[in-house]
């Protein structure tokens, strides 16, 4: 796991002025970009809310005032109608910021299923950036399985390559926490260019004598073209697109450093689970140069990529 402590501190170093300057340079781009985002707020008019959710919400939580329902709704609304407009400021800003062409076109044509790219070598490198471990259901396996299996030769010819990298990326989680239709977008192309005669030379299902073991690629070619489809999750992912192991932190930073905010004392009772822990957390990072606010946000910013949270002293510092 990438160490906190020692990224922050090397971050900070005069050593490390360039580095530092990238991060403020994306955070700026990021709070531009986050401010065309139009957030407008829900109606009580049987489109927006559910009466039934609104009445069990109420009982539940002891909800006695519609001041209150108010709150509610405007909080869990707008936080709703921003998470798709979220992912569109993730693919206008952060890729083409790590030096990747960002790919705008019309739905249902031969580039609509890919976001970002950029040419490596003799490679084309396809990502199609995903919200979240739980946003790909199964017409959207369908769809691009299609796409991958029907256009990947044309998509050579586009960038004027023989070999291509199609990356299914989940923005943020892991793979532990994704629904694996990420994985099953893989799977089905495999299945597809195999139906159509491609050599699959190294297929993302191992026999085993119990049951198939399952990996995150294939690779396959036909004639002097070559094809690998995968599944990259959050870490795994801006690790890539950055070009370093720390990138999801840079992002976090980035994020972090966006914000107008204030430090919350260690302790203290939350409602959302792991809020605590996360705060606490925070409060053992010893870096003088960064605010106690933007660690806490930080650390809430970069749970959202592992698994779990993990103090290691013995390390010299606390690890994500």
């Amino acid at each position: 796991m990438t160490e906190v402590q020692n990224f922050l501190n090397e971050t900070t170093s005069p050593q490390r002025t360039v580095k530092f300057q990238q991060i403020a340079q994306l955070s700026t781009a990021l709070e531009t970009r986050m401010r065309q985002i139009n957030a407008r707020p829900p109606a009580i008019d049987g489109k927006s809310t559910n009466p039934f959710v609104l009445a069990a919400y109420a009982e539940l939580f002891d909800v006695q005032q519609l001041r209150q329902v108010d709150d509610i709704v405007a909080a869990a609304k707008v936080f709703s109608s921003i998470e798709t407009a979220a992912g569109r400021v993730v693919e206008d800003v952060i890729p083409p910021f790590f030096g990747w062409q960002q790919v705008d076109s019309p739905g249902h044509t031969v580039l609509s299923e890919i976001d970002s790219a950029r040419v490596v070598g003799d490679t084309v490198e396809l990502v199609a950036l995903k919200s979240g471990p739980m946003c790909i259901n199964d017409s959207m396996v369908s769809q691009i399985a299609n796409a991958v299996s029907n256009n990947w030769i044309d998509w050579s010819k586009h960038w004027g390559v023989d070999k291509v990298r199609y990356i299914v990326g989940m923005n943020y989680s892991t793979a532990k926490n994704s629904n694996k239709k990420d994985w099953h977008i893989v799977r089905l192309s495999e299945q597809r260019v195999a139906a159509q005669g491609v050599n699959v030379s190294s297929s993302c299902m191992t026999p085993d004598e119990r049951r198939p073991i399952a990996s995150s690629f294939f690779q396959a070619d036909k004639d002097d073209k070559e094809l690998r489809v995968e599944t990259l999750q959050g870490r795994a992912l801006w690790a890539h697109i950055g070009d370093s192991d720390d990138a999801f932190l840079q992002v976090c930073w980035a994020m972090a450093k966006c914000l107008n905010a204030e430090a919350v004392p260690p302790g203290g009772n939350y409602s959302t689970g792991e809020m605590r822990e996360i705060v606490d957390f925070a409060s053992r990072l010893h870096v003088p140069h960064v605010s106690d606010a933007e660690k806490q946000w930080l650390v809430l910013f970069a749970r959202h990529f592992v698994d779990k949270l993990e103090a290691n002293e013995a390390a010299g510092g606390c690890l994500i």
